[in-house]
């Protein structure tokens, strides 16, 4: 029986692969954590005959598993057991060599550039400075994202957050084409590449199976909610609790009995999702967000069109730095922000009405929303420490009324909106509603003036509000309907043929609205 050669692996499209003298291996599924086991997935075919194979997923580190396996491709493909448990032998080496490979990989790719003096003190100087805020509008525009100042700092200050222990999480909502993904991925190029994840799609258990600080002090953004609805459990506990653990069964190769693995991702780490569906997450997930809302008024849309055709231009060049000069300046002032406790002092006015059970949600991120605003000026901050009641001392820093006035002038519609029944986009329907009707009502009243006559009498079809209006029908009838469900409009069935029609039982505009 002859020595199997060294073991050499050589990377395809496909994964890693190991010619041996007997056969030839395909391995797939190999990760850097998990080091007490060695689970891949192996693919074994003689050299000669591709098509014949034989395929499992194992531990090589279990003798069991490896014989198992061998027995499998002694029987399908005609193999010596004994030189394909060698190979198996051999192969174990190389993948242990492979992993740490991959790990040193891992820790260069998430490694942190080392900044020259210049560029710390240029960092340092944006952080102290009194026009900082107005610098991080000035910078969104510079990379392509034009108006709405204050989503622009609290996209940004939520990111801050991120030192936090209790970060916040951030859902941008509006109809398609008017600009949510854009200002999320806006935000996230301001963020140091080592702390921001960012993922089209999320499988319901992908969270749990990482490495244990993955997301720790992180911002994960996910493309749209439709990409992470599997995992709509995971992302909504990880938002309140800033932790997930899952225990996992698995047969013990060995003893054949099952047994009991652990696995735990901390944070804390900042959510950004966006999404145009109003119901896409359901009212339990959505109270865990800050719902901001795109502006998509036609005075915005003229701006963005003015800033795009500027953008192609020469002047823009001109008159612009370069998109990585800009990045790299926040990268590095955020590298220069450090966690520490931020204190919010008591003489400072913060006062949330009571009355609604939503109230403890709403306060506990707006302290959130200080704290970050706080962190975001910590060179410009007192700082000190708090004595605690065992004798420990607490650094920290003090925020300020400037602190708390910031956060309620750029929050303030986000808090009011957040405890609506109502989503924004539905809001901004039932004002197109009242607008039509109003139009219907003056042209009745204009033939007819001594017709009596209610607004709530006027009927409307989806049809006539498409076509006063420049929102879609699709767009119409996602929203149309839970303003039926919740009473502010009514629904006349049509005859079988003909389009239904709705009545505008309330315009919504004497609501009750929150005092902040």
């Amino acid at each position: 029986m002859s020595t199997p050669q060294p073991c050499k692996l050589s990377r395809t499209p496909d994964g890693l692969v190991y010619a041996g003298d007997t056969l030839t291996y395909r391995i797939t599924g190999l990760t850097a954590h998990n080091l007490d086991r060695l689970r891949v997935t192996l693919r074994a075919n003689p050299p000669d005959a591709v098509g014949t194979f034989h395929v499992d997923t194992i531990d090589l580190y279990f003798s069991r598993a490896r014989e198992g396996f061998a027995e499998a491709c002694t029987k399908y493909l005609k193999a010596q057991q004994g030189l394909v448990m060698a190979e198996l032998s051999l192969l174990i080496g190389a993948l242990e060599t492979e992993r740490i490979v991959m790990r040193e990989k891992g820790e260069k790719a998430a490694a942190i550039p080392e900044m020259t003096e210049e560029e710390k003190k240029e960092a340092l100087d944006m952080l102290k400075s009194k026009g900082l805020l107005d610098r991080i509008v000035i910078d969104f525009d510079g990379l392509g994202y034009i108006g709405e100042p204050h989503n622009k700092l609290l996209c940004y200050i939520a990111t801050i957050s991120r030192l936090l222990p209790d970060p916040l999480a951030v859902l941008i909502l509006s109809r398609p084409g008017a600009g949510k993904t854009h200002l999320q991925e806006t935000a996230c190029k301001l963020v140091p590449p080592e702390s921001a994840i960012q993922y089209t799609r999320l499988t319901g258990q992908a969270l749990f199976y990482g490495d244990p600080n993955a997301l720790r002090n992180k911002v994960m953004a996910i493309e749209e909610d439709e990409g992470m609805q599997a995992a709509m459990y995971s992302v909504k506990t990880l938002i309140s609790s800033q932790k997930l653990s899952v225990a996992a069964t698995r047969t013990d190769p060995k003893t054949g009995k099952m047994s009991v693995d652990e696995y735990t991702v901390y944070g804390p780490v900042v959510v950004f999702v966006s999404t145009t569906r109003p119901n896409g997450l359901d009212d339990e997930t959505k109270r865990r967000f800050l719902v901001l809302t795109i502006d998509e008024t036609d005075e915005q849309t003229k701006q963005i069109l003015i800033a795009q055709r500027t953008r192609n231009s020469p002047r823009w060049y001109q008159t612009t730095a370069d998109e990585s000069i800009v990045t790299k300046l926040h990268h590095n002032m955020q590298r220069l922000l450090k966690p520490i406790t931020v204190m919010v002092p008591d003489e400072l006015k913060i006062e949330f009405p009571g009355g609604r059970l939503q109230m403890r949600h709403e306060q506990k991120k707006f302290y959130s929303l200080v704290k970050a605003i706080t962190l975001l000026h910590q060179y410009q901050r007192k700082r000190g420490t708090t004595k605690r009641i065992d004798g420990s001392d607490t650094p920290c820093i003090f925020a300020t009324q400037q602190d708390v006035n910031l956060a309620f002038e750029i929050g303030r519609a986000v808090f009011i909106r957040n405890i609506d029944d109502v989503s924004p986009t539905g809001r901004s329907l039932l004002t197109e509603i009242d607008k039509l009707v109003t139009e219907k009502y003056a042209e009745i009243k204009r033939v007819d003036p001594k017709r009596e006559l209610l607004l709530s009498e006027i009927p409307f079809t989806r049809k006539e509000l498409r076509e006063e209006t420049t929102w879609s029908e699709t767009q119409i009838r996602v929203n149309i309907e839970p303003l039926v469900e919740l009473g502010y409009l009514g629904k006349l069935a049509g005859r079988q043929g003909s389009a239904c029609r709705y009545l505008m039982l309330d315009n919504g505009k004497d609501d009750p609205q929150l005092k902040l």
